[in-house]
């Protein structure tokens, strides 16, 4: 199969069925902090600040699952790891092939191991690849992260290790993706996956999920924009987190890859997204919500037809076997 893309819309559909809002719920938030939060709507009502500083720390917290050996496996099979330093701290960086840079960035509570399905694909096609676990990701030592220090892993990349042709990016990812493009990343392109461009729906969907009672959840939003204008050092970072600013002096082109049924981000700001991406090609596609994107096949072959041209259908590989 060989394709074409162009500015419209191309479509992939899947026989996924669609996830129920019980469901949802599990997907985004542990059970764990579904209780807390329930915990905390009532303190709120005496302690309203300590609640809100609960919540604010946990929305800097990374989720870790139990290691599994199957991920040491992959990091493994790379052909080099290089140890990259950030301003206090070192991560490692996984590469595989020879060529221009494609730079793998993960979401919150994410792991490059996710992008493990493209990589032969992009090796195949002349690509060398990056991929690496953010700052208290994975087996990376800590608790707490935050989205500059996705960002500045990013540029990091980029002044120690060499160029960066293309940025592949999910969910968060995506932001600091572009967040990076402003703090002097230069690339020619990005493939985005699901990403979240808009701070305030990111933080409206979180008080959703977790039916924060209206006292707490304001008050947790000035917690969070406080400690995030800081740690950007903006005024507000509310008005700068938005696919409006964030893409308005974009000067890359790229995709957009999004699923009609994402469980984590509203479908309108990915049509913000198109709005204000300039010339971005769009896929989209339907019942895989917002993790499985990553593990489509036919997803996987769309982008590397992006990437690679329309003879890309011609050529072999396995994206399972990896």
């Amino acid at each position: 199969m060989s394709q074409q893309f162009t500015n419209r819309i191309n479509t992939v559909r899947s026989a996924k069925p669609r996830l129920n809002s019980s469901e949802r719920r599990k997907r985004v938030v542990p059970l764990s902090y579904q209780m807390l939060s329930l915990g905390l709507n009532l303190v709120s009502y005496l302690r309203n600040e300590w609640a809100a500083d609960i919540l604010s720390n946990i929305w800097f917290t990374v989720f870790k699952s139990k290691p599994k050996l199957w991920v040491s496996e992959f990091w493994q099979r790379a052909d080099s790891c290089v140890e990259v330093q950030l301003e206090d701290k070192s991560i490692p960086v996984s590469f595989w092939g020879q060529g221009p840079l494609v730079v793998m960035m993960h979401g919150w509570s994410g792991s490059g191991v996710q992008f493990r399905r493209l990589i032969p694909g992009l090796v195949e096609a002349g690509y060398q690849v990056a991929a690496f676990d953010a700052p208290a990701h994975g087996s990376n030592p800590g608790k707490y992260s935050h989205l500059l220090e996705f960002s500045d892993s990013l540029v990091a990349i980029q002044q120690q290790i060499g160029p960066v042709d293309t940025v592949m990016a999910h969910s968060l990812g995506g932001m600091a993706a572009v967040v990076a493009a402003q703090r002097g990343l230069s690339v020619r392109q990005m493939v985005l996956f699901g990403p979240h461009l808009d701070l305030q729906k990111m933080y409206q969907s979180y008080s959703d999920l977790l039916d924060l009672n209206p006292k707490l959840s304001n008050k947790f939003r000035d917690k969070i924009g406080q400690k995030m204008a800081d740690i950007l050092g903006v005024d507000d970072v509310w008005a700068l987190l938005t696919p409006a600013i964030l893409l308005a002096q974009s000067d890359y082109q790229g995709l957009l890859v999004y699923d009609n049924e994402d469980e984590e981000i509203p479908q309108d700001q990915f049509k913000a997204i198109e709005q204000h991406w300039q010339g971005c090609r769009v896929l989209k596609t339907e019942g895989l919500g917002h993790h499985h994107i990553l593990k489509d096949e036919t997803v996987i072959e769309s982008v590397l037809a992006f990437m690679s041209g329309p003879d890309i259908g011609e050529r072999k590989f396995n994206p399972k076997a990896f």
